[in-house]
């Protein structure tokens, strides 16, 4: 069989839908040494100028286009008469990570959707992307032959907005990487003092930042805490500038709460040292259709504080501190019955451990191969 695999978001600066995409061909590399596999670089609508940097992983994987000059690239797609689905060749599944739904593809099509927040939180997003996503999930819900979603709450999502039948979608979860793990306090410590200027307890969050990761509402929680807890534990947050985000750090100046909050921007190699310096994680998202960085966060040992809502409570379990992200009060005890119970803290950490266990890549590869065989 061969398989296509839309790696679009996987070069350049990756996110979420980036990361679980490299993170799913290197698993599959390593379960799967019989199917063929054709990576894209780039993907209809799609297209970074990094693409050259995606690499096959293993002998039956090849990347689309590697040994064609950029300048021949940028003509076949760009101005060319040839029809894209003819430039990615012939496969027997195509599997879209990006939920693009391509008007004309050859072989079955597999989509990942990831979540349906622009229906739930239409507010926090502009409306061009809004567009994008209810275009895309629509196309995909009507003409996809199968759909991974990685939650059951975006399974229940898609049969409840988009009447998507039960039997057409795979739940298949996330897992974190496996250089999330724990490191000795003695050796986390010093490192991010010394590269990030981190020299006390801190408190985490970890993600793009736009409206729907509530952070506007962690700060304002934050700001209303002691002087003295903010003078103990700084507020660290890792991750690059989303949509509508903007204006957060003329905010922040306005409150002057500037020396207690610090933005550290897109973090890559740093951030399972980020974890686990961490004193506590904190992820009050309105919204999401799986949420890695509370199980990253687990992952590397460290207790988590994140919302009741969507898909959080599937992941985390019993492992972590649940509260309404829309309520104050609730983040704001979360965070003081963390920081002031070291058997509480030790208890979260060991917990969030045996957790993150349950989730592996390995078992998503097989999981999905399971999805590519029936079509």
């Amino acid at each position: 069989m061969k398989i296509g695999i839309d790696a679009s978001l996987v070069v350049g600066e990756k996110a979420g839908v980036g990361w679980c995409t490299a993170n799913l061909i290197e698993a599959l590399a390593t379960v799967d040494q019989k199917n063929q596999y054709s990576l894209y670089p780039f993907f209809y609508y799609i297209f970074d100028p990094r693409f050259k940097e995606l690499v096959a992983p293993a002998d039956n994987f090849s990347v689309r286009f590697k040994a064609f000059p950029e300048a021949w690239i940028r003509y076949l797609w760009f101005e060319s008469r040839i029809p894209r689905h003819r430039l990615l060749g012939k496969v027997d599944v195509l599997h879209s990570t990006t939920f693009c739904c391509p008007p004309v593809h050859s072989g079955k099509l597999v989509v990942t959707i990831y979540d349906v927040s622009f229906v739930h939180y239409p507010e926090c997003h502009t409306e061009a992307n809004r567009i994008h996503c209810l275009t895309g999930t629509l196309e995909s819900a009507m003409q996809a032959d199968r759909i991974i979603a990685i939650s059951q709450n975006t399974k229940k999502d898609l049969v409840e907005y988009f009447n998507v039948q039960e039997d057409r979608i795979a739940v298949i979860p996330l897992a974190a990487r496996e250089e999330f793990h724990p490191r000795p306090k003695e050796e986390a410590k010093p490192f991010v003092a010394k590269r990030w200027g981190l020299d006390k307890p801190y408190l985490l969050s970890v993600g793009t930042v736009e409206p729907r990761k509530n952070l506007r509402h962690l700060i304002q929680v934050y700001c209303r805490l002691p002087e003295e807890f903010r003078e103990e534990y700084p507020l660290v947050i890792a991750g690059g500038g989303g949509w509508m985000s903007s204006d957060i750090y003329q905010w922040i100046l306005e409150m002057g709460a500037e020396s207690s909050i610090h933005f550290l921007g897109y973090v890559i190699d740093d951030l399972p040292w980020l974890y686990c310096g961490a004193a506590c994680f904190v992820y009050p998202s309105l919204y999401e259709g799986f949420g890695m960085p509370p199980l990253e966060a687990m992952a590397s040992g460290v207790p988590v504080i994140t919302s009741n809502t969507s898909s959080l409570p599937e992941v985390v379990g019993d492992a972590a501190l649940l509260i309404d992200p829309k309520s104050e009060e609730e983040l704001r005890s979360a965070i003081l019955k963390i920081t002031s119970a070291p058997t509480l803290r030790q208890s979260m950490s060991e917990m969030g451990l045996a957790r993150a266990t349950k989730f592996s890549w390995e078992q998503i590869a097989r999981d999905t191969l399971k999805v590519y065989e029936p079509c």
